[in-house]
Parts: C-alpha cells; structure tokens; sequence
C-alpha cells in the first residue's frame, strides 16, 4: 500500500509541474503563438415516422410501419478557405421490402472479376430492388473536401448533388425521403455572380454508397446556371434560374455508353412559381441490370470474351424521357409579401412568427415506361429497347398511389414513378394559430399497357398470385387498363418556435384497374394514414 500511495503522490506531483509548465508557458517563451484553432460545426435532422395502409393493391394487404431516420453533417473548417465534411445516416424501419437503400438505383454489392456488376446509371440490377429502405444500418453520405481557391471552389470525395426539381439528382430531406444523391466525384465551381458552371470527374456509384467495381466506370459532367442573387427572391419576390446538365457515363466492360441531358428552369413572379425540368437520357448498353425497366436478360454464353452470363446477347437501345412542371400560386398577397418569403418563413421559422397564407399549386409529370417492363425479368421479347425511366424516389405527388412503400410490381409504378403520367392540384391554408391545412387530389395513369394481359401466355401468368415483400420484382398479370385512379389527401403541419415539426396526413385512393390482375378481383378502396414529428438543425 506505501508504494501504491508514493507512486500516486508522484504522479501528482508531475501533473501538477506540467500544469504549471503550460500556463507558465506564454510568459517564459514569449515569441512562441499556437496555431489557429479549427473550428467544428454541426448540422443534421431527426424525425419518426409512423403509417397505417390498408387495402394495398394489387393484392388488398394491410401493413404498419415506424421509421426513425437521423443523420449528421460535421464540417471542420481549419480555415476560412478550407472544410473537411463527414456526413452520416441512419433510418432504422421496419418497412416491409428489400433490405436495400430507398431510391438508389443501382446495386452497390454485385460485382465481379470482369467488372459487369459495377452500377450503371439509371438501372435496377436482378439482385437488388430500389423499392425499400436501408434497415438499421448507418450510412456514410458525405465525406469530402472543399477549398476556395482565387478562381473557383474545388471538392473531391463523396459529395451531396441536387439538381433542378429533383427527378434524377435530389438531396432534399423530409422524414418521409430517401437517403441523399451523391457521387464520389472531384469537382469544380467557378461562380461569375449570375452565372457559374461546374465540371465534375465522377466515379460512378449512383445512389449512396454506390462505388465502381474497377476504373473503367466513370462519367464526365458539365453543370451551367443562369441565377438571380439567393437574396432577391426573399426581398423582392422575384427570381430566376435556368439549368442545363450533360453527363456522359462510359463502362467498357459492359459496353455501356450513355448521354444524359437535364434541363430546368424556376422563376419567382411576387405571388407565382414557376419550375420544371426535363431528363433526357440515351445510349446503348450490354448490361442485364436494365430487366426491371425492360432490359434483356444475361446472354447464356460467351459475348465478346466475356464471361458466360455477364452480358446480354446483344446491345440494348437506351432511349427514356422524365418531366416534372410545378405552379404555385399565392392569393391575397401585398407589398411586404411574396411566395418566395412565405416558404423562406416556413423553413425558417415556427409556426407563430409566419403570416397567414393561401397558396395554391398544380403538378404534372410524366416518366416513359416500355411494354417490355412488364415481362418476367429474363424474358426476350420483341424489342428490348429500354425506353422505361424511374423519377427519384423522392418525387412523391401523393400519400397511397405514388408512395416508396407500395410493392414493387413489374411496370407499375411503386417506389419510384415509372411508366406513368399523373396531375396534381393541392391548396394549403397556415394561419400562425392553428397551423397548415391542406387538400390534394392527384390522378394518374399508365403511359404503356402490357400486351400480354389477355394471352395470358409464358410471358404473362397470375397462377397463384402473390406479392413477396422481400422480392426486388414481382411478376404478377396487371397493367391490362391505363387508369391508375385518383386521390384525395387532407394534411396537417405546425412547427414549433424550436423548430420541432408536427405532421399528419390521411388519404383515400379509389385504385384504377390498371392493378388488376388478371381474371382476378380487384379491391378498389385503398386508404391510410402517417403521422410524423421531425426537426432539422
């Protein structure tokens, strides 16, 4: 014990002499500054997620699920030209489906030694579906570099990217969204003001964690933006912005090759909105991870040198269209208001500090389909052009018809709209008392019927049907009638003075007969209900 007691007097003792070492220290060497100090900022968002749907087509099945999605975003600034961000997710659910992340769309686990695996714009994969969430797993998001140099902002690593309205690149966050786009990419921005342009190096991995399988996966893009000043549309309600975007994406080992052209325009008139945006994506492709959009299955021998079952037989056209239009329009408004404050106030502050608004707003949007989307994945048709596109996951226009929980059915529009054209008209009333109400009505249909609905052929059976949560496509005999149905929504929000945002939403779908299965009833009442409480920081 007397030693025990002498070696804690001693260390005593040492830390005392270093104590008075440091702060004696400035003094006893005078010339000597400490660096400057790094500066650490945090951001993020939290929410849960609970919803109640019954009667889901096709089959008429109930479910209730919970989601808890948080994420963070650090950023170390050692100095005022140079950050390092790290961003993490994590969204926990109990979502029926896949295991896969929500809304990406690709595979990230399929590779192989020829590399064919590596993820491909645009493509579902045959093992993978893009019709769930990622369960209980955290999920890098961010992990990139920014330095202001004279010229321009340079970054290299995975970074967020929106672009436009968010059909294809969307980094919007709402408790109800998918995970953020990202590419692992270098990048580099020079703003002239009204103007600036971007050119980014991406290594190719669309959807987060997305990585290529070998270095002949990459794509060169090109981003230009006419802009008015951020700070104009909040002051004076009036603003501009135009966006053109070309991407060319080159993967030689599955002789894949596609151009893809997006284009958008905003525009801020005091109480108008104007915003759309058009995805024009082409090319040609000897990948099997087109199936779900009506790509050709693996070719059974040896294509090219490659290896057996790596490549289909042959090339595939690519050729798919996606719009979005959105208007917005806001009654009663004067000289100190505008609809570019109104939603500059509803992101900023509580409920009980915005002025009453009545704000009206119209969608239309329109993703490509193909008739070949409804075969069972493998199927050689006629033709397998892939003329199908799926919008971002994070386009949502309703609670029940267009949701990222319906099952993912081949050539019906599930987690992600494909092969469908729908409208929208919502109008919102908030009053700083009682919170926002709003009332939406969307309907929608399918661009391309199967044509195998009445053969009913190899190509189309309904033999027992049934839908497996856990399959990435099921195959089932619908799309024999373009009429999804309609709509109607009621929804509730109101934000507290610490940011904390309370919503409800319930919603009633009169399913169209474009669900139904062939020789088989069809349940036409679909209704639910979500309520949430998020908060972003």
């Amino acid at each position: 014990m007397r030693i025990s007691n002498k070696k804690i007097q001693i260390k005593k003792l040492k830390s005392a002499a270093l104590r008075t070492f440091i702060l004696a220290s400035p003094m006893m060497f005078p010339n000597i500054h400490a660096s400057a100090s790094t500066s650490l900022m945090v951001s993020g968002h939290a929410g849960v997620v609970g919803q109640a749907t019954y009667g889901t087509p096709p089959l008429g099945t109930n479910y209730s699920t919970i989601r808890v999605p948080v994420g963070l975003i650090f950023e170390a600034r050692p100095t005022d030209n140079f950050s390092l961000f790290l961003g993490i997710d994590y969204a926990y659910n109990n979502y029926p489906g896949p295991s896969v992340y929500l809304g990406q769309n690709s595979t990230t686990s399929s590779s192989n030694s020829d590399g064919t695996g590596t993820p491909l714009p645009f493509s579902n994969s045959t093992s993978g579906s893009p019709y769930s969430q990622q369960v209980d797993k955290p999920v890098l998001t961010q992990a990139y570099i920014s330095y202001q140099t004279p010229v321009g902002l340079l970054r290299a690593g995975r970074m967020p990217r929106h672009w436009g309205l968010g059909i294809w690149r969307n980094a919007e966050w709402t408790p109800y969204a998918s995970l953020p786009s990202t590419t692992d990419s270098v990048a580099f921005t020079a703003d002239f003001n009204a103007f600036d342009i971007t050119l980014n190096y991406e290594k190719y991995g669309e959807g987060v964690g997305g990585t290529s399988a070998d270095a002949e996966a990459n794509a060169l893009n090109v981003e230009a933006r006419l802009k008015s000043d951020p700070a104009d549309a909040s002051s004076s309600g009036v603003s501009q912005e135009l966006g053109i975007s070309f991407t060319k994406f080159s993967h030689n080992k599955s002789n894949t090759s596609i151009n893809t052209l997006d284009v958008y325009a905003k525009f801020y008139l005091t109480s108008f909105y104007l915003g759309a945006e058009v995805l024009y994506p082409t090319g040609n492709t000897q990948s099997p991870n087109y199936q779900s959009l009506g790509g050709a299955q693996a070719c059974g021998t040896q294509v090219n040198g490659a290896t057996s079952g790596s490549l289909t037989c042959v090339s595939q056209k690519i050729s798919s269209l996606a719009a979005l239009l959105k208007l917005k329009y806001q009654f009663d408004t004067d000289s100190r208001s505008s609809l570019a404050a109104t939603e500059k106030a509803q992101k900023i502050l509580g409920t009980e500090e915005r002025k009453t608004s009545n704000v009206m707003g119209i969608w239309a949007g329109y993703a490509s389909g193909g008739n070949n989307q409804f075969n069972a994945p493998g199927t050689t048709g006629s033709n397998n052009d892939i003329t199908a596109i799926s919008m971002n996951s994070n386009i949502q226009p309703s609670l029940l018809m267009f949701n990222n929980t319906l099952p993912a059915v081949n050539g019906m529009p599930g987690g992600a709209i494909t092969n469908s054209s729908f409208a929208r008209v919502d109008y919102t009333y908030e009053n700083p008392s009682i919170g926002a109400i709003g009332a939406i009505f969307v309907w929608g249909m399918l661009n391309n019927l199967n044509q195998n609905y009445n053969a009913q052929n190899s190509l189309c059976t309904n033999t027992s049907p049934s839908v497996d949560p856990t399959s990435p496509n099921n195959v089932l005999c619908v799309g024999g009638d373009k009429n999804l149905g309609y709509e109607a929504d009621l929804t509730y929000r109101y934000t507290t003075l610490d940011r904390v945002t309370f919503g409800l939403d319930a919603g009633y779908w009169y399913v169209g007969n474009g669900w139904q299965v062939y020789n088989q009833s069809l349940n036409h009442s679909t209704y639910g209900v979500r309520a949430s409480i998020a908060t972003e920081f």
